[in-house]
């Protein structure tokens, strides 16, 4: 078995294991583990069974193999990129949304303030009206 099986199988298995010990600590969702778990076993076949990515290459019209693999990278690495930027929007408009709630509640609650204050001051001064 060439040296660069062994390696991609064994960056893999890694990839795998790091994958499932992050899952068991909670530090990575499972809608991210997910695509880490796809990528690793993909390189895991890609590296046992070179045949496939010769079968691919060869089908896509790539001349070499490893134009193949890097054509592969770059569409799985664009579709992370895509789907965390959507994260990213999702988690913007949610951070919006609380902003805005807590400015309505601040005004909400400086309003409950003047008016309790003015009820203070109206209960204070019959008070003393009653007292004079």
């Amino acid at each position: 078995m060439a040296a660069w099986r062994v390696l991609s199988i064994v960056v893999a298995v890694l990839v795998l294991l790091i994958v499932v010990e992050m899952m068991r600590r909670r530090k990575l969702r499972e809608k991210y583990a997910g695509i880490w778990l796809l990528l690793a076993i993909g390189v895991a076949v890609l590296g046992a069974v070179p045949g496939v990515a010769e079968w691919l290459s060869s089908l896509m019209h790539f001349i070499t193999v490893s134009n193949f693999v890097l054509f592969l990278a770059l569409g799985v690495l664009g579709m992370v990129a895509l789907h965390l930027s959507a994260e990213v929007g999702h988690l913007e408009e949610e951070v919006r949304t609380s902003v805005e709630e807590t400015a309505l509640v601040r005004c909400e609650l400086e309003e409950t303030k003047q008016e309790l204050e003015k009820r203070i001051q109206l209960l204070e001064s019959r008070s003393e009206m009653t007292n004079a």
